[in-house]
């Protein structure tokens, strides 16, 4: 305990615990403002749920939009939903390189 009684820290802690004794004694909040406190949490975790649920019901109730946009914004770059290209025939081509990487270790055996 010596060493903590020069410790600056821990002697301005000890000083403002002291203080807080003394400036206000033990005392339990009324039982008004304890209900008030709790009324007020309540109300705060209701209106939160609202909001979320609000949210979510609005996020589904927008998906069919957003798939009615892609759809038309895919159409007019000549592609269909699912991403073919709008190509004679049904078939989609991917174009570009491809290099064939030969197995290193099946090189050595």
């Amino acid at each position: 305990m010596a060493e903590q009684s020069y410790n600056a820290a821990w002697r301005m802690a000890e000083e403002m615990k002291s203080r807080a004794r003394t400036a206000q004694p033990s005392r339990q909040p009324g039982a008004f403002k304890m209900l008030g406190a709790w009324m007020v949490f309540g109300i705060l975790l209701m209106l939160g749920s609202v909001l979320a649920l609000f949210f979510i019901l609005l996020g589904w109730a927008m998906m069919p939009l957003v798939r009615h946009r892609m759809k038309k914004q895919a159409g007019r770059q000549g592609q269909t939903w699912q991403g073919h290209t709008s190509a004679a025939g049904g078939h989609a081509t991917l174009e570009g390189e491809y290099e064939i990487r030969r197995d290193q270790h099946a090189q050595h055996h």
